[in-house]
């Protein structure tokens, strides 16, 4: 689950509403650590036969050792023997019979083999179903490399993802076994990135409020917030009006940029387009809670980031970068570019980012207050521009200067510092031009759209939406401060609340005796932990109050001279006037930082809060008419994980007033970054699907929440008379249910602070000895971890 932070702009969240890519909620494929230090063990032809034999029993009963491994034509079997990936592959389909034939999910994520041209005669009848069912990757796309040695750690991962593929036996992949039906016939809904449960509510609730959004829109506007939703959703669906307009909207920002010859004359180009449209495409100023006094705002700066991520460059496959390149010199040719300049100039953009991104934060630093609280003062700030006058800048902001200026990541914002002169004249002025293209764009004529969406499809694997969907999604972004009531008045009822609440409460109390029962923690950080529990604020469905930053805004329709461009600008206006209003009265912890409608749930250390908007709260998360255990693993998962953020390594870093604070003992603080470390030795390397692997420090906070939430709810189920364990885990495990392509497989394992869906739904179960109980788990099975290896922490 995400944790956000204050609510985003009208801009932002129309920039994130148009590139569905930059809100997948993104492969590191290296071998763990101490994979990689130790000596490589390749695998002798007897140790392959003795693994496929203990892993195939429960697939191909009455296999015996002589049907795996046939020896030579004189009868020799050679045990001793090295073996090569043809051999080794044609002993595990002699073990498990002929593999079944990829479908739904294994289809989507197994590699592909049609391409291999060097795969042996004498193999080749046996591995046909081998290299048809996607468990083997080739050297190259059309080298299978069959005389390459195995080793042992190779040949655990074929067994593996034969498993998966197979999905028949829950001792060996429970996963994949509880939820064979839905990931075998899953189907992509166009414009989404994945199926399954999130998925699927997530698709509910889109197709909820585009019925209410084409109601109001259709004549069944009442308040003068619905007016302005009916005035925008038909404005967007004009795409007449606005490919006529095609760029002009920006047409004369543009050319400022353009006729630029100077540093000084560049940003006053800039400072108009902030004045004008409400954006400075080189940097600007916002608002952020300050970490260590959750009271009060601090003054927040940024400039020039990669867009891509710390990883999104130097990790990128070929296709990936072609892709981002692509959609760069389009952006380009749309605003006038020629072909050849816009190949130059998405080269370049490519190479500035790179390099900033090789000096930044990764995904997991930047959720760390430690590295991030970094507060300058403005004669501080000025220093690192020093061909800027950021007074100036600052000044049309509106907003009182604290001399507090958070900069989240001071290496990229040095990086990028040191293009501010006029040596770097043309980078700056090419970046201006892209911000306008990549922020306005969706607001002007199709074809900016049309480069976002193929985009999408070739570097995550997304595929196209309607314009309606689209439509719909815009005014969402924009207009949530109406359509989060008329979503709640229809759709959410005050019994679900009071019910999430008494949940909440009771996961609460079980979460206390746990830590009360710790034995690695001292009383002292105990009573700190348990106060931070008992303060926790609850945000259950929707606001006690509805907010109406937009109240002040006038839109327009096209026949009054309105457009969707004009009435973003209007929305983004009376967003800033509130945002200065928002710092001079203080920090508002009732504040939600989600919509009502979004399937989603967080916990803000901020606030000590945690929130779980009415969308996430519906099956198959909760049902009313659902069993105690399917909706205990279902959003019971959802809420003890987002308590647990609270104590996370990042979480852990903030008081019960949501201070950043230290709160720990140095004995206790010490034992605990020893279990962080054991969670990411846990998951590091573990593979997702065939070639994708979790990146277990990126994904580190994320998996002590879930681990967190196992622990609790294996307590809480454990004091029912009869306690369902099996029923509990199956609901645990399927909640996690999804299927995405590959390449969105790929991109998350990139940038996606969660582990894979795979192991929320599985290795997290591994960790306990309830499991292995109830399912009858021993060693030997695909899904035994040893007890050594499993770790708790809360």
């Amino acid at each position: 689950m995400e944790r956000n932070g204050q609510p985003m702009n009208v801009l932002k969240r129309l920039r994130q509403a148009s590139a569905a890519l930059l809100a997948v909620l993104l492969v590191i494929t290296a071998v763990p650590a101490a994979l990689a230090a130790s000596a490589v063990q390749y695998a002798t032809r007897g140790q392959v036969a003795d693994m496929l034999l203990a892993a195939a029993d429960d697939y191909n009963p009455g296999v015996k050792r002589t049907d795996i491994l046939k020896g030579y034509a004189d009868g020799n079997l050679d045990e001793n023997g090295s073996v090569t990936r043809a051999q080794a592959l044609v002993m595990l389909e002699r073990a498990f019979g002929t593999l079944p034939a990829p479908k739904g999910d294994n289809a989507r994520k197994g590699y592909s083999a049609s391409n291999f041209t060097d795969v042996p005669e004498w193999a080749k009848t046996e591995l046909a179903s081998v290299l048809a069912s996607g468990i083997v990757a080739g050297t190259s796309a059309t080298t299978f490399s069959p005389n390459a040695r195995v080793t042992e750690h190779q040949m655990e991962l074929f067994i593996n993802r034969t498993y998966t593929l197979e999905g028949t036996n829950l001792k060996d992949d429970f996963y994949a076994a509880v939820n064979k039906t839905a990931l075998d016939s899953s189907v992509i809904t166009p414009g989404y990135s994945s199926s399954g449960s999130f998925s699927d509510v997530s698709i509910k609730a889109d197709k909820e409020m585009q019925t209410i959004i084409k109601a109001i829109a259709n004549g069944g506007a009442k308040s003068d917030g619905e007016k302005k939703i009916a005035v925008l959703y038909n404005n967007i669906l004009n795409t007449t009006a606005r490919d006529k307009a095609g760029i002009t909207p920006i047409k004369k920002y543009l050319d400022a940029i353009d006729s630029a010859t100077t540093l000084k004359e560049l940003m006053a180009a800039c400072q108009t387009t902030y004045e004008d449209l409400g954006m400075n495409p080189l940097m600007s100023f916002g608002l952020d809670v300050d970490a260590k006094d959750s009271t009060v705002y601090d003054l927040a700066f940024g400039t020039i980031s990669p867009a891509l991520g710390k990883t999104g460059y130097s990790a990128a496959t070929d296709t990936q970068k072609k892709a981002y390149l692509t959609y760069l010199a389009t952006l380009d040719t749309l605003l006038g570019a020629d072909a050849a300049t816009a190949a130059a100039d998405a080269k370049l953009i490519w190479d500035t980012d790179a390099a900033i991104a090789a000096k930044s934060l990764n995904r997991e630093e930047l959720g760390d207050v430690d590295k991030t609280y970094n507060l300058f003062t403005m004669t501080q700030l000025q220093a690192l521009f020093p061909n800027v006058d950021l007074n100036t800048i600052f000044a049309a902001t509106g907003y009182q200067q604290t001399n507090r200026i958070l900069v989240s990541d001071v290496n990229a914002t040095k990086a990028a510092a040191a293009l501010f002169d006029d040596a770097h004249l043309a980078t700056l002025k090419l970046y201006s031009r892209m911000a306008l293209a990549s922020g306005y764009g969706v607001m002007l004529n199709h074809e900016f759209t049309d480069a976002s969406q193929a985009f999408e499809k070739t570097y995550a694997g997304l595929s196209e939406t309607t314009t309606e969907e689209l439509a719909a999604s815009y005014v969402q972004s924009m207009m949530s401060d109406y359509l989060g009531e008329a979503y709640v008045t229809r759709y959410f009822s005050a019994a679900a609340k009071t019910d999430i609440e008494q949940m909440i409460r009771g996961i609460l109390a079980t979460y206390k005796e746990r830590i009360n029962s710790l034995t690695w923690m001292s009383a002292a950080t105990k009573a700190r932990a348990i106060r931070k529990l008992d303060t926790m604020k609850l945000h259950v469905g929707y606001p006690d109050q509805w907010s109406d930053s937009l109240k002040d805004a006038k839109f327009l329709s096209v026949d009054e001279g309105g457009s969707f461009f004009a009435n973003v600008i209007a929305g983004v206006k009376a967003q800033e006037a509130d945002s200065v209003k928002r710092q001079q009265a203080g920090v508002d912890k009732d504040e939600w930082s989600m919509t009502p409608y979004t399937v989603n749930a967080c916990y803000n250390p901020n606030v000590n809060s945690i929130e779980f908007p009415a969308g996430i709260l519906q099956a198959p998360f909760y049902d009313v008419n659902a069993t105690y255990e399917q909706n205990l693993g279902g959003i019971g998962y959802v809420i003890a994980h987002e308590i647990t953020h609270a104590f996370d390594n990042n979480g852990a870093k903030y008081d019960e007033n949501g201070n950043a604070a230290d709160w720990w003992t140095a004995e206790d603080y010490a034992a605990f970054q020893k279990l962080c470390g054991n969670v990411v030795s846990l998951y590091d390397g573990r593979e997702a699907a065939p070639g994708i692997t979790c990146n277990g420090t990126q994904t580190l906070s994320e998996n002590i929440a879930d681990i967190g939430a196992a622990a609790c709810l294996t307590a809480l189920e454990g004091k029912r008379t009869t306690p369902d364990y099996k029923a509990l885990y199956t609901a645990m495990s399927q909640i996690w249910c999804s299927s995405y392509t590959r390449e969105t497989g790929e991109y998350l394992a990139l940038v996606d602070v969660h582990a894979p869906d795979k192991l929320r739904g599985s290795l997290v179960l591994q960790n306990f000895s309830q499991f292995y109980d109830a399912f009858g788990i021993t060693e030997g099975d695909g899904m035994w971890l040893a007890p050594v290896s499993r770790v708790t922490i809360w």
